[in-house]
């Protein structure tokens, strides 16, 4: 039985906060305010209070996805079995509680105080005149025929428990946070009972989730290290969870913004392991092949690392272009294939690129003295962290070129496909493309043009930077403009700095982007994450994981030149399969693979960067009757 739990209550704050919220205006100019949500069975049911010539009336909108709501208009009156009409109070919490032995919810009728009622479908109700006390600022989860209630408490989350809902426990603290505490929901799930709530910080709202045991509801197992989500810093103060819900195996948290209007948020989901470990279902396979190219003592040029591959499939094979160094420290390209995208078939004896220039040489003797500032993976010059894009009937390469002393920059070539395919390298003479005088790193190209022009993403600490220009045939004097920005993110897995790895792919669902980040919080670690960017201006981000996509966290990435490091440089398209090509622990090339349609269904409804505005129409009528 599902039972729908309907909180409101009288009170001066909130009818303050009402009058704040008057300057909402939904469609027909009607100011409205939200004041709870449900989900019954296959419907999310949203209740409102909208102002109608100067009289305030309750109405209740309905929805299939949680999303696109249509609503009569029409007022609903609250009563109690008497009669007696309870008038159009201020709901604040309403909850379906999973309880064939409850049948009953909490009613707010004055300050302080709440009632009992119950309902099995949210709209014909029964009360109970009898008051309670219980907190407002809390949800309410069903387990074992017991209920707990989990609340916010200044800066705690605090838990009561009780086996009838009317005579509650002393409350338990079980976990305290820096910053004002307000609790969104709670679920049971196999593994716990998992708590979302959000905190008001200094730079706005953040939201965490964190996961109880059944057998011990006070026990905390995890809690999320990064937030599951920041909301604008534009919000602040302005903004209230309306409550959230468990739909269609995703997470949506609604929120109201004075003066901008009702909002729904998906949350990441979350596929728990085990009793105090979780990962986020948004995740790269790494290959049990992996590492598939090693350094060898076989060839002097590649005996010390091989890593940050790039990655072109042409003629049903997996071209891989890596950086490779001997003990000299100079860094060269290396040429593998594969057919399968992870059993490396052919690996070229001699490398394929390498420093040819004065602003990829180190003149000095080997081994060269460097400039140690700007000294990565080990390199003391030369050709370092290959991308590599198909325009037309040409490989354009984008590299770091390093001359040992003075700061990195970008360096372009070019090759044509029958040349390349043909094992004849005879690449375009490399011409600079990044400011002088600047570290600019992790460029690449998309593989067409947009609206006219190629598009050209790079690094410059701590951001990612997007260029549009006319052609790629630069002239050694004229420079990457830094027009746009992707920036870092605070208070995130992403905090430190950011970097495109693989050249974007494009989808339906928008470009996908493999890139890198760094956390403030453990500078020592390269991680992997994922953005989809607008098909029409790649300088807007749709969707971007909340969460790694893939980390340092095995032996080969933890095992050499440089513990932690997963850095991407190459993805390719393999069927309906996404093969991400990154070098591990700067030593070693490797490989992680997901369903495409797969994963990118979980960065569009499983992260949290996208808001979507709900919709209100006037399509169907409803009734509540008390």
């Amino acid at each position: 039985m599902e039972v729908v739990f309907l909180f409101f209550r009288q009170s001066m704050s909130i009818n303050r906060l009402l009058t704040k919220l008057k300057r909402l205006v939904v469609r027909k100019n009607r100011h409205l305010s939200c004041v709870g949500v449900v989900a019954h069975r296959n419907k999310i049911l949203l209740y409102c209070r909208s102002l109608r010539n100067k009289k305030k009336i309750l109405e209740v909108a309905e929805s299939n996805d949680g999303y696109n709501f249509s609503t009569s208009g029409d007022e609903l009156a609250l009563r109690f079995r008497n009669d007696k009409k309870v008038g159009n109070s201020d709901v604040v919490r309403l909850q379906f509680l999973n309880n064939s032995a409850s049948q009953e919810a909490y009613i707010g009728l004055e300050s302080g105080a709440w009632n009992v009622a119950s309902s099995r479908d949210g709209f014909k109700w029964h009360l109970d005149p009898h008051s309670i006390s219980l907190p407002g600022n809390g949800s309410i989860v069903s387990y074992d025929a017991q209920q707990y209630l989990y609340y916010g408490e200044a800066n705690t989350i605090r838990l009561s428990v009780a086996s009838d809902l009317k005579k509650w426990g002393k409350d338990t603290l079980v976990l305290t946070e820096k910053g004002k505490v307000n609790i969104e929901g709670a679920a049971i799930v196999k593994q716990g009972i998992v708590v979302f709530y959000d905190v008001q910080t200094d730079n706005g709202i953040v939201v965490h989730a964190v996961l109880f045991s059944k057998q011990e509801p006070t026990k905390c197992l995890w809690k999320t290290d990064y937030p599951v989500w920041e909301a604008d810093p534009l919000w602040k103060k302005e903004a209230r969870c309306i409550g959230l819900l468990l739909v269609k195996h995703k997470f949506i948290s609604y929120w109201e913004v004075a003066g901008e209007g009702i909002f729904a948020v998906g949350y990441p989901l979350y596929t728990l392991r085990n009793k105090v470990d979780f990962e986020p279902s948004l995740q790269l396979e790494k290959s049990a092949k992996n590492p598939l190219i090693s350094p060898s003592d076989t060839n002097s040029w590649e005996a010390f690392t091989t890593f940050n591959p790039a990655a072109v499939y042409l003629n049903d094979r997996v071209h891989i272009i890596y950086r490779a160094q001997g003990f000299d420290y100079i860094s060269v390209l290396g040429y593998a294939t594969s057919t399968d995208g992870i059993h490396v078939d052919e690996r070229y004896a001699e490398p394929i690129y390498t420093p040819h220039q004065s602003f990829e040489q180190n003149g000095k003797i080997s081994p060269a003295p460097v400039n140690q500032q700007y000294v990565s993976g080990g390199g003391y010059g030369g050709c370092e962290d290959p991308r590599i894009t198909r325009i037309d009937d040409r490989l354009y390469m984008s590299y770091v070129a390093f001359d040992g002393w003075n700061p990195p920059r970008i360096a372009l070539t070019s090759i044509s496909i029958d040349d390349f395919l043909n094992r004849r390298w005879l690449w375009e003479r490399p011409v600079i493309i990044s400011p002088p005088g600047i570290v600019d790193k992790s460029c690449c190209i998309l593989p067409e043009k947009v609206n006219g022009k190629y598009v050209i993403m790079h690094r410059i600490f701590p951001n990612i930077y997007i260029d549009y220009v006319d052609d790629l045939n630069f002239d050694g004097e004229t420079w990457l403009k830094c027009e746009h920005q992707i920036k870092i993110r605070e208070n995130m897995w992403d905090s430190r700095k950011i970097g495109a790895g693989a050249p974007p792919i494009k989808t339906k669902e928008g470009w996908l982007l493999i890139y890198y980040a760094v956390d403030d919080k453990d500078a020592s670690k390269y991680k992997i994450g994922a953005m989809l960017l607008d098909l029409k201006d790649p300088t807007k981000v749709l969707h971007r994981s909340n969460s790694p996509v893939l980390e340092p966290d095995m032996h080969y990435e933890n095992n050499g030149f440089k513990a932690g490091v997963a850095y991407p440089c190459g993805a390719v398209l393999i069927g309906e399969n996404l093969f991400v090509y990154y070098g591990a622990a700067d030593s070693y090339v490797c490989v992680a693979t997901a369903n495409l349609a797969n994963f990118l269904k979980e960065l569009t409804s499983s992260e949290s960067a996208h808001l979507e505005p709900v919709h209100l129409d006037t399509a169907r009528v409803h009734q509540i009757t008390i």
